[in-house]
C-alpha cells in the first residue's frame, strides 16, 4: 500500500513539474529548479521513509536497500545537473534563472543564491563587457589559479566559495538594489519575470539586459539548442549567449581534431 500511494504521489508531482514547464509563449525556465527540487524533495522522503522500515523481527535485510541506492543513484544523474551545484554537469542557468523571479529567488539557499548571482556577474562580463578578470574573484589559494579556466562553470564555483573581499561594481550594486526588493509588490509582475525585467530596465540597466537574454531561453533546451534559440522581443531579436558563445570556445578547439581536420589553423 505504502508503494502504491508512493507512486501515485510520486506520478502527481511529475505531472506538475511537465505542465508548468510546458508552456509556449512565456518564460518558463525560471521555474525548473523550483519544480525539480520538488519533486528530488518528495523522492527523498520516499528514499527515507524506505530506509526506515524494519524487517528484522521477519530475520530479513531490508528488501528495499536496492531500490534505494537506484534512487540514489538515479537522482544524481537524471536531476543532478539541475539541483547539484557540485555535479559536473551543473547547468548554472537554473538557479539563475530561479534567482531572477522576484519570489522564486526567496526558495534558494542563501549560499545558492550567492553562487547565481556571482554566475550572473560573470556571464554579464562575458557577454557585454569582455572583461572577465575584473568580475572574478581572486582565489584566496595560489595552486587554484593555475587550475581556473572561465570556460568552465564548475571552476567558477569552486573560486566562488572561497572568501573574497567585497566587489560593489555597477552590476554588484544593481544585484543588492534587486535583493533588496519585498517579494510581492503591486506592478503585476509576480508571476512574469520577463515583464518585471522589460518595466525595470531603467532601474537595472546591467541586470535586466542579462536577465532577459536567460528568461528567453527554453525551459527544456540542450546547449546546442540553445546556440539557435531565438530570443523573445524583450532582447531585440537577439539569439541569447547562454550556450553559444562558449560552445563557440569549444569547436574552435577542436579544429585540428579529427571531427574539423580540414581546417586550416
Amino acid at each position: 500500500l505504502f508503494c502504491v500511494v508512493a507512486a501515485d504521489e510520486t506520478i502527481f508531482h511529475w505531472v506538475q513539474v511537465t505542465d508548468k514547464l510546458s508552456a509556449d509563449k512565456e518564460a518558463t525556465i525560471h521555474r525548473v529548479h523550483f519544480y525539480i527540487n520538488g519533486l528530488v524533495r518528495h523522492l527523498e522522503c520516499i528514499r527515507d521513509a524506505l530506509s526506515k522500515l524494519d524487517f528484522s523481527s521477519f530475520h530479513l535485510d531490508n528488501p528495499f536497500d536496492q531500490v534505494i541506492l537506484a534512487m540514489e543513484s538515479e537522482l544524481s544523474r537524471v536531476l543532478g545537473y539541475v539541483i547539484n551545484e557540485r555535479d559536473p554537469k551543473f547547468d548554472a542557468v537554473y538557479i539563475a534563472s530561479t534567482f531572477l523571479h522576484k519570489k522564486l529567488r526567496l526558495t534558494l539557499p542563501h549560499r545558492v543564491a550567492s553562487l547565481a548571482s556571482r554566475w550572473l556577474a560573470l556571464k554579464s562580463s562575458d557577454w557585454y563587457e569582455q572583461n572577465i578578470p575584473d568580475i572574478l574573484p581572486e582565489p584566496a589559494d595560489p595552486n587554484v589559479t593555475s587550475k581556473f579556466n572561465t570556460d568552465d562553470d564548475l571552476d567558477f564555483f569552486v573560486a566562488a566559495s572561497l572568501e573574497v573581499a567585497p566587489h560593489n561594481s555597477p552590476f554588484d550594486l544593481e544585484i543588492q538594489t534587486y535583493i533588496s526588493l519585498p517579494a510581492s509588490t503591486e506592478d503585476n509582475t509576480d508571476d512574469n519575470p520577463e515583464l518585471f525585467w522589460i518595466q525595470n530596465a531603467g532601474k537595472f540597466p546591467l541586470l535586466s539586459r542579462v536577465a532577459l537574454d536567460i528568461l528567453a531561453i527554453p525551459a527544456g533546451s540542450s546547449a546546442p539548442e540553445r546556440v539557435f534559440s531565438i530570443g523573445s522581443a524583450a532582447t531585440m531579436g537577439k539569439g541569447n549567449r547562454l550556450a553559444g558563445h562558449n560552445l563557440e570556445r569549444k569547436i574552435l578547439s577542436l579544429r585540428n581534431t579529427e571531427y574539423l581536420s580540414d581546417l586550416d589553423d
